[in-house]
């Protein structure tokens, strides 16, 4: 087997999944939201995606370093003029520079055509938020069915009654919501909807003001 071409192809095929879990991870929705609705594609989660991510673009950087290596004259020759002299701010250096630094600075700076990506990229968040919808707070499936209860203004045992009735499984309020999902093979924001099922109170929040202002006494 030759290593130069095992290099290439890891590399090509490396950055063929990197662009596309890129892709994947710009689309899906918040974190909060992920994890709160049990966001899937293709049966992954968004964290399943983001590690698959991780180690293919540590892949994918090991074999474009030996791939430098592999073809470090013809990319030394890129650096020299027509003298063969060594010059490493050559025409196409300084353009590729240029466009590195032009992203860069269009990026913090949020300038077209930069700020239309990072707009369309806060779009999509938006729109994953408006269909998978909003956890009262964030990482709520991490708490467990005691504590969200309470801080959602919830009676626990209440709570517990609910979900027992509406047929999930639950020992006890100490078990995480996202247990508990995992447990009835359901999603976090299932077992809210359960636990509240029937519940007339109003969530927890602002207060409405009232209808008329109060009366104030007379001096």
């Amino acid at each position: 087997m030759q290593m130069r071409k095992i290099t290439s192809l890891t590399a090509t095929l490396s950055f063929i999944v990197v662009l596309a879990t890129s892709v994947i991870l710009y689309i899906v929705p918040q974190g909060r939201v992920a994890y709160w609705a049990d966001w899937r594609l293709w049966g992954l989660s968004k964290e399943q995606w983001g590690e698959i991510h991780i180690n293919v673009g540590l892949l994918f950087l090991l074999a474009l370093a030996l791939h430098i290596y592999y073809n470090w004259k013809p990319l030394m020759a890129y650096l020299k003029d027509r003298a063969r002299r060594m010059k490493i701010f050559t025409p196409a250096f300084n353009v590729a520079l240029a466009i590195c630094v032009i992203t860069v600075a269009g990026t913090l700076f949020t300038v077209p055509p930069f700020s239309w990506v990072l707009d369309l990229n806060a779009s999509l968040k938006d729109a994953g938020a408006a269909k998978y919808g909003e956890p009262p707070y964030g990482h709520a499936e991490l708490s467990t069915l005691n504590g969200f209860a309470k801080k959602v203004e919830l009676d626990p045992q209440a709570a517990l009654v609910r979900l027992r009735a509406a047929g999930f499984q639950a020992a006890d309020g100490n078990q995480t919501l996202l247990a508990l999902a995992t447990l009835n093979k359901t999603t976090p924001k299932a077992i809210y909807a359960a636990m509240t099922a029937g519940e007339t109170k109003a969530p927890a929040g602002p207060k409405a003001l009232p209808a008329t202002a109060p009366r104030v006494p007379a001096a």
